[in-house]
């Protein structure tokens, strides 16, 4: 057994073993998804394409490896996915959008490897060049064309397995297969490798090992620059293989003849039986879809995506730190109760976060239905400060006089608050006169050794005064304790 099918099963054994998870995780999402169709206005097409997308375990186990199998953050990171997908119309990205790709064979999915999973061919000789549009604008609609092609094509891949009973049958990414042969005029702009890396971030774990074929000494500086923004697994995944190598990856009837195989097979968009079943050209709706950059709309009545935190194609200005509306902490705090005691313990989460969240659901169960609507309309960043959104949730939220719990909570946080804000009045006070304070503490606690110090210095003096003069000692001692006695009164 290599390498390649000793991770094939332990991908299986691992995907076994965390189903329950993988169950848990579904059902939660599922339980966004009438949230998600109200506040976005999806119509029936773009909620049977969010339906599917939950639906595929796989992309779910993915992301739960991705995060070490903690829940809370994976579902967390898999609602911001999800509003992603929706905000930038991920799934109307079409074979009719990428005519300058798809009329040359520049990627193309072609069989499978000899551990069944399927074959993505990249010939850089086929390479486009941008024309004025920034490279990175120009080359994210293909990169998110295969990705999504790569997953549909994966997850149906899977579930013919699973119905022939097939011995391990779970599949989990491809093998990319990148031919510099003839490569002129590759980019070289960092930004633009920077904007592939987040796109892969959206489709954790898909992409196997990629190998560079014909790779000359050339375009070592183009991988130096690689290397600068992949991380540590990123570039473990990469690989330089020889032709008798490549052969222990692909069978040889299975690689074609510019690769070093015996498969005389040639691309073309038209034969082409992976584009055409999982990315079909879209039907016309009735709904319109001018907020795509990739669709062009009829003169119907426009619907506005809400604005989104990200640029062009979903590629964050800043960072990847999920945004979530209070819908979506709803949801979650309500599905995470909802998980198992066992699943929730061998994720290794913290009591403390454990226990916040489950006070988050009780509190979340107790508030009224007429109060979601207008939760459903507001969208609050996690970086707000925690009063700004306590005060929000006091002002939308209707008062209740007639339940007496409902009066205690708020006379307790309004007891908390007062208390708060006069226990930070007077820390700022003894900041402004730390120095007084400083003087009054120390004579207070050491009042009585300040009244010793001065009366052994007084006595001190007085022997050093008498200590040269010819007189009794019995006189000194008995004028030193005159002296003490009349200090201590």
């Amino acid at each position: 057994m290599n390498f390649y099918e000793k991770r094939h099963r332990e991908n299986n054994q691992l995907f076994q073993q965390h189903e329950r998870a993988i169950d848990s995780i579904q059902n939660a999402i599922k339980r966004e998804i009438p949230h998600l169709i109200h506040e976005f206005q999806l119509d029936i097409e773009e909620a049977d394409n969010l339906n599917e997308y939950v639906n595929d375990k796989l992309t779910l186990f993915r992301f739960l490896r991705k995060n070490n199998y903690s829940l809370p953050t994976t579902l967390s990171l898999l609602l911001d996915t999800i509003r992603w997908r929706i905000t930038q119309d991920i799934d109307r990205i079409r074979t009719c959008q990428l005519v300058d790709f798809l009329s040359q064979p520049l990627v193309y999915f072609h069989k499978q490897d000899r551990t069944c999973r399927p074959v993505l061919v990249v010939q850089l000789a086929h390479l486009p060049q941008p024309s004025e549009c920034d490279s990175a604008e120009f080359f994210t609609p293909l990169v998110i064309f295969i990705l999504e092609t790569a997953r549909l094509l994966i997850w149906d891949l899977t579930q013919e397995r699973i119905r022939n009973q097939v011995e391990d049958p779970i599949v989990l990414d491809m093998v990319v297969l990148i031919d510099f042969k003839n490569a002129s005029s590759l980019p070289t702009d960092i930004n633009l490798f920077k904007s592939f890396v987040t796109l892969l971030r959206r489709y954790p774990g898909l992409t196997g090992t990629v190998n560079l074929i014909n790779f000359g000494w050339m375009y070592q500086g183009l991988w130096q620059m690689c290397k600068l923004v992949l991380s540590k697994e990123a570039k473990a995944k990469v690989n330089f293989p020889k032709p008798h190598e490549l052969k222990q990856l692909i069978k040889d009837q299975d690689l074609i003849k510019a690769l070093g195989g015996q498969d005389d097979f040639e691309w073309s968009l038209s034969q082409d039986k992976y584009y055409t079943k999982y990315r079909p050209p879209l039907v016309l709706s009735r709904r319109s879809s001018s907020s795509s950059i990739y669709y062009d709309s009829l003169a119907m009545t426009q619907v506005t995506r809400p604005p989104s935190s990200f640029s062009l194609y979903a590629t964050p200005s800043n960072s990847l730190t999920p945004v979530a509306s209070h819908t979506n902490l709803t949801s979650l705090a309500r599905a995470y109760s909802s998980i198992s005691l066992s699943s929730k313990l061998g994720n290794g989460m913290p009591p403390r976060l454990r226990t916040t969240i489950r006070q988050l659901s009780d509190f979340l169960h107790h508030v009224p239905s007429s109060s979601n609507t207008n939760h459903e309309s507001v969208s609050w960043l996690l970086s707000q400060k925690l009063d700004r959104v306590q005060q929000e949730q006091e002002q939308f939220s209707p008062p209740v006089p007639n339940n007496p719990q409902n009066w205690f909570m708020r006379l307790i946080a309004r007891f908390e608050h007062t208390l708060r804000q006069v226990t930070l009045r007077i820390l700022g006070k003894m900041v402004k006169y730390q120095r007084t304070v400083y003087w009054v503490v120390a004579c207070v606690l050491l009042r009585n050794g300040v009244q010793e110090l001065v009366q052994h210095l007084s006595l001190l003096i007085l022997e050093v005064l008498f200590a040269g003069q010819k007189t009794s000692s019995l006189g000194i001692n008995t004028l030193l304790q005159i002296g003490s006695s009349q200090m201590t009164l």
